[in-house]
């Protein structure tokens, strides 16, 4: 059995103006296909939406925990809270980045 008895075929259809930007950068980033580059763009898209997917669930289960945190962070005013809540963000990315090797 060959590598392509196990794939699965799409067909798509798309704009003039779109196809001719992947020729553009399949050549410019040495992609040998346009299959290759609509591959490439779609692992890239899947493992985007899977670190959405982690920060969500992370989000998710801090907002849940809040009650318990209530009063344990010096967050007075509406532009700390916005401070804090960049750092945090920036600490789950860090880790998940870490944790699935996303760079």
């Amino acid at each position: 059995m060959d590598k392509l008895d196990k794939m699965d075929n799409i067909c798509i259809r798309l704009d003039t103006g779109l196809s001719r930007k992947i020729e553009r950068d399949m050549k410019e980033f040495h992609y040998s296909t346009k299959t290759d580059f609509v591959r490439d763009a779609i692992r890239t898209k899947l493992s985007l939406l899977d670190e959405q997917r982690a920060k969500k669930k992370a989000w998710a289960a801090l907002f849940a925990a809040r009650g318990s945190l209530k009063g344990k962070f010096p967050v007075r005013t509406n532009e700390e809270e916005q401070v804090f809540e960049k750092r945090l963000n920036k600490e789950i990315l860090e880790h998940f980045e870490k944790k699935f090797s996303l760079k």
